[in-house]
């Protein structure tokens, strides 16, 4: 398929989505499941993703305002979690757009408007947001006084549970555990993610949490073969050169051919979303192999060696995904997680659905 320039695209399967997110409510056994899709659902597109799964969802989470009321412009009718601070400039969107806001410090209270449904966070290890665990009976009290809002849940995360072996992640869930036995009436208690799922056998409450999960990845380093990555990134060789041994490629000379071969120009760089980090690291899925992706990665394009091996131009390259390389073997070499590696692929990349 010819795309629009650059000639890249993403091929998001669908179904692979709502099928992770079964398998992920499925193994925490909990009551309920909440579908983060922050930041775009990690580029794989919010709305349209939202909407597939909807049926199989019982909450939405979103990072900011403007993500919540993207959602609800593209009909999502479900409830939806904002996790940043409220504000006084968007304390009104929250009502109209029927957002739940995040009460994280008393102030919270006095900035949203009557009728705000909202949720409480505390901070039981993470060190972001939240109330601390020793003003539990505090916070309690300022919940009752401010019935003009209404309180649909309560909330923490986990810090360190994208790996197996955390002692910690035992503490946070026995201080979460205790804080809930104050706030009984309240109805949704969560705080379990895809790492918590995946490494932890711990309760998960009575709803549990997946992002990076429900799009086919563990949160860390660990890899599960129950889940299945939903996006391919292809693109196609634009030209083939012949060089000699010794030809230096791309900016600051970081590579010298090892012999005469053949280098393909590939047309996406960092301004597409692959890291520069991933310099002479990255390799490529090109007619049932895999290729070095050589010299420094440009905005715009990488050069890939083929050695010997001759291929015309327009032949299909898979950069991520599919039977290439996934989003943990780019995070391995890139020295990241796996969110950043999705989250960093840009508007520059087309994205094609389909629903198995």
């Amino acid at each position: 398929m010819k795309n629009h320039f650059p000639d890249s695209h993403a091929e998001i399967h669908l179904g692979t989505i709502l099928n992770n997110l079964r398998t992920i409510h499925k193994r925490a056994g909990t009551e309920k499941v909440f579908a983060v899709v922050k930041c775009d659902a990690y580029r794989h597109g919010a709305v349209r993703v939202s909407r597939h799964i909807e049926d199989a969802a019982d909450w939405f989470g979103v990072a900011s305002v403007d993500e919540g009321i993207q959602l609800r412009m593209g009909g999502l009718k479900k409830p939806i979690l904002v996790f940043n601070v409220p504000g006084y400039d968007t304390a009104a969107a929250y009502h109209t757009h029927n957002l739940t806001a995040t009460v994280s410090h008393k102030t919270h209270f006095d900035t949203l408007m009557d009728g705000t449904r909202y949720q409480l966070n505390f901070d039981t290890g993470m060190g972001r947001f939240g109330f601390m665990p020793e003003d539990a009976a505090d916070v309690r009290q300022l919940a009752v006084m401010n019935q003009r809002l209404s309180c649909s849940g309560i909330y923490s995360h986990y810090a360190t549970a994208d790996d197996p072996g955390s002692d910690f992640v035992r503490k946070q869930y026995e201080r979460f555990s205790n804080i809930t036995e104050l706030f009984k009436e309240i109805p949704l208690r969560h705080m379990s993610n895809t790492g918590a799922v995946a490494n932890y056998d711990i309760g998960h409450f009575n709803m549990v949490r997946t992002g990076v999960g429900m799009l086919g990845y563990n949160s860390g380093e660990k890899r599960y073969d129950w889940l299945k990555p939903a996006l391919t990134w292809k693109t196609r060789i634009v030209q083939i050169r012949k060089i000699k041994k010794e030809t230096p490629v791309s900016y600051s000379s970081t590579w010298k051919a090892p012999q005469e071969g053949y280098l393909a120009t590939i047309p996406v760089g960092y301004g597409d979303g692959i890291p520069r980090s991933l310099s002479n690291k990255l390799k490529v899925w090109i007619d049932g192999e895999l290729y070095p992706q050589v010299g420094n990665v440009t905005m715009d394009n990488i050069m890939v060696f083929l050695g010997e091996k001759q291929l015309p131009a327009e032949t299909e390259v898979t950069l991520l995904g599919g039977e290439g390389w996934n989003a943990h073997d780019w995070a391995e070499k890139a020295g990241t997680n796996v969110h950043e590696i999705l989250t960093n692929i840009t508007g520059r990349v087309e994205k094609i659905y389909g629903e198995s």
